[in-house]
């Protein structure tokens, strides 16, 4: 992976990671809010906004990313607050994330190919953010998982009733063309000269072996791909019919589930992949769409659902904001007694 590629990577990470720091924190910033005995300062703030711009000028410019980045930054404080309360929520709960923040790290060195952790650390710092730094965010991140999925997530029903009913009142949303849900893995020969394609074509082979031996797929992509989509295990989603190229295409519609290809050369490199489903064109039955469907609805409740859970803790808890910055989250009475 390339140092590029590794930024980029862990920029991604943090893209979703907030980061709070004790009140008697060594370095004096700016408090803009407190809840209960954390604080938040501007500079994390200020980094929460940039990080909301990033995301959204992936997919937009000009006028139409200024009223979406206005749109979602009016919530920012109250996200971070948000955040905090839940991670302080873990502490009251007994949620525990540590063993779990070692396996992601791990996760990670190995979807970037580092060979140790300490070269993790390293890359980490060479993009300008403390490692330990690194680790708090994800440590939060699965926390709040972990207490969402716990006292909120584990009270969402969802009934047969609502999924036939959704099904039945949603068919023509449900409609999809034919296609294929691939998982690959790619040696690219790009830019490679004549003599190194043997030892390529070599690589290509152990690959094959390991995945027809019954190694696990994603990690083999890790292992062995050269794509992008290494770091998600090779899965590649969905192409419709007519969007791969032909041979990728030929090979895909006519193999079964969980069928690996053989070695496929194309202009990138020597591809190979797992075929995870091919998607026949109209509506599914209803066995084939109730996983999604049972997805969406849970989708639909735990929002609301997530929103009560958070303003019992806004209740139980002490939060003050700084005149001048605004908590989206807070009821009429709370951000009346934020303002006194």
């Amino acid at each position: 992976m390339s140092q590029k590629t590794i930024l980029r990577f862990l920029s991604g990470l943090l893209l979703v990671s907030f980061c709070s720091i004790p009140v008697t924190a060594g370095v004096i910033e700016e408090i803009i809010a407190q809840v209960n005995d954390r604080a938040i300062v501007l500079s994390e703030y200020n980094r929460t906004l940039a990080a909301i711009r990033q995301d959204l000028s992936q997919d937009s410019r000009g006028l139409d990313l200024e009223a979406k980045f206005n749109e979602k930054a009016k919530d920012a404080l109250r996200d971070l607050i948000d955040q905090q309360l839940l991670v302080q929520q873990a502490a009251e709960v007994g949620v525990n994330a540590d063993s779990d923040v070692v396996k992601r790290l791990d996760q990670i060195r190995i979807q970037m190919k580092l060979p140790s952790m300490e070269a993790l650390e390293s890359a980490v710092e060479k993009q300008g953010m403390n490692y330990e730094d690194f680790k708090q965010n994800l440590r939060d991140n699965l926390l709040t998982q972990e207490v969402i999925s716990r006292e909120v997530g584990s009270r969402i029903v969802v009934s047969p009733a609502e999924i036939n009913a959704y099904y039945e009142q949603h068919k023509k949303e449900l409609e999809r063309p034919e296609g294929a849900h691939i998982q690959q893995m790619l040696i690219s020969t790009d830019g490679k000269s004549a003599e190194e394609l043997p030892q390529l074509q070599k690589k290509a082979e152990e690959a094959l072996a390991a995945a027809h031996g019954g190694q696990d797929f994603a990690e083999l992509a890790r292992k062995y791909s050269d794509d992008a989509t290494a770091a998600n295990g090779g899965d590649a989603g969905f192409f419709e019919r007519g969007t791969m190229a032909p041979e990728i295409e030929t090979a895909a519609l006519s193999m079964k589930k969980n069928q690996i290809s053989g070695i496929i050369r194309t202009k990138y490199g020597l591809l190979i992949f797992k075929l995870l489903e091919h998607i026949q064109a109209g509506i599914p039955p209803l066995s084939e769409a109730e996983t999604s469907i049972h997805e969406r609805i849970y989708y639909q409740k735990i929002q609301p659902a997530l929103r009560d859970y958070l303003t019992k803790l806004r209740q139980e808890s002490y939060i003050t904001i700084k005149p001048g910055y605004v908590d989206t989250g807070a009821s009429a009475q709370q951000a009346s007694a934020q303002k006194q």
